[in-house]
């Protein structure tokens, strides 16, 4: 009995962070330090509980860690410290605290539950996104104009579908992330309850008008299409045709009045990020020390203007690339790539969808740097984390 209270309390403390995690943005809180998320104080919790579970797959985890992996997490900490040490800015240490706290989560969450608890806390994910893009839809037919949002220190867009998430691309690819995990259940959920959800979720897509989140949903239908067929999935082929005809669709027939945001041949925020981004890689130019080891993660060259400096987007680079350059250097970024591309060959073994969903979200970063976005980040360490264990690691 006292196990089956201990299941169900983890179960229940992980449908509340999922909860949280519905209300977006809206779970924002104002800190000395810069925000919160009530999703973060409900991950404390669950570590708290889990903290005997935590410890060990932590100890287990740095033992099973590659020579090359010790020098990373050493270069990481090291940079940060050092950042931290010489400007007396401690926004690069939050931020990467903030990181570890939720892939140490997402990492306890993996190796402590049964693949059924993993599967209800998948299935919770699901219904966690469905919601947000239903609030994305309601806001988009019923409060288009959120220019308002501007007041309070928000992008101030109109006609675009932003949900709770208050920015269209964070919020599409939070909806795709909920599309892939919808069609992880296609042999499972009913045919006309699967083309009814996904027609919903195209349609919020869609309606975002987010061209980095429409180039990423093309890479992964691309690739998911081509795994369909080679697996003869016809039911999930025939769902990524019914999401492509409904996007574009959309897409062609929602109103587009005057403003940069809808238009789609816009240039301006290219320009901007390229700009922006420059910065960023200027910032190494005549220092080899930084060239080679970096800034530190999450570092900024730049002081923000605003007063809230976590609603500074300007503080990262939007590409991903440039963004481990500034952060790890040459060295770090050397160490880290391979480890992403093992994992990722590991993940798609596991579960192919999941796979190039995550592919989605690395096309994404190239333009928002969306990895590290809370919210999203959230999402995808815990999709992973609902993945089930492969027989050798049982």
């Amino acid at each position: 009995m006292k196990i089956i209270r201990q299941h169900s309390r983890e179960l229940l403390i992980l449908g509340l962070l999922v909860f949280t995690l519905t209300l977006g943005q809206l779970q924002r809180l104002p800190v000395p330090w810069g925000a919160q998320y009530v999703h973060e104080l409900v991950l404390f919790f669950f570590l708290f509980v889990k903290r005997q579970a935590y410890v060990r797959v932590l100890m287990q985890a740095w033992k099973k860690t590659a020579r090359s992996g010790r020098i990373l997490v050493a270069l990481t900490i090291g940079g940060v410290l050092l950042h931290w040490c010489t400007s007396g800015e401690s926004r690069a240490v939050l931020l990467t605290m903030r990181a570890f706290l939720y892939s140490s989560t997402a990492l306890v969450v993996y190796q402590t539950l049964a693949n059924r608890r993993k599967q209800v806390l998948r299935l919770c994910l699901l219904a966690s996104g469905v919601a947000m893009a239903v609030t994305g839809i309601l806001q988009y037919l019923f409060l288009p104009d959120v220019r308002f949002l501007s007041l309070f220190g928000w992008d101030d867009h109109y006609f675009r579908a932003i949900g709770s998430m208050l920015d269209p691309n964070y919020l599409g690819i939070v909806v795709l992330l909920t599309l892939a995990n919808l069609w992880t259940w296609s042999n499972k959920l009913p045919p006309k309850l699967l083309g009814g959800v996904t027609i919903l979720l195209s349609l919020t897509l869609a309606a975002t008008l987010s061209r980095a989140t429409f180039l990423t949903t093309g890479g992964f239908f691309g690739l998911q299409f081509l795994q369909s067929r080679r697996a003869k999935a016809k039911l999930l082929n025939l769902q990524i045709i019914i999401a492509t005809v409904v996007i574009i669709c959309t897409v062609i027939v929602i109103p587009k009045p005057t403003g940069e945001g809808v238009d789609l041949l816009r240039t301006s925020s290219i320009v901007s990020r390229i700009t922006h981004d420059q910065v960023f890689l200027q910032s190494h130019t005549f220092d080899p020390i930084k060239i080679l080891f970096g800034n530190g993660i999450f570092s900024s060259p730049r002081q923000s203007s605003e007063t809230d400096s976590s609603r500074d987007h300007g503080l990262q680079a939007n590409n991903f690339f440039v963004f481990l350059y500034q952060g790890l250097g040459l060295v770090g970024s050397a160490l880290l790539i391979p480890f992403l591309i093992r994992g990722g060959r590991a993940i798609h073994q596991n579960e192919p969808i999941i796979a190039f969903v995550l592919v989605g979200i690395f096309i994404h970063a190239q333009f928002n740097n969306s990895f590290f976005e809370p919210i999203v980040f959230s999402y995808w360490v815990l999709t992973l984390a609902t993945l089930a264990k492969p027989k050798a690691e049982k």
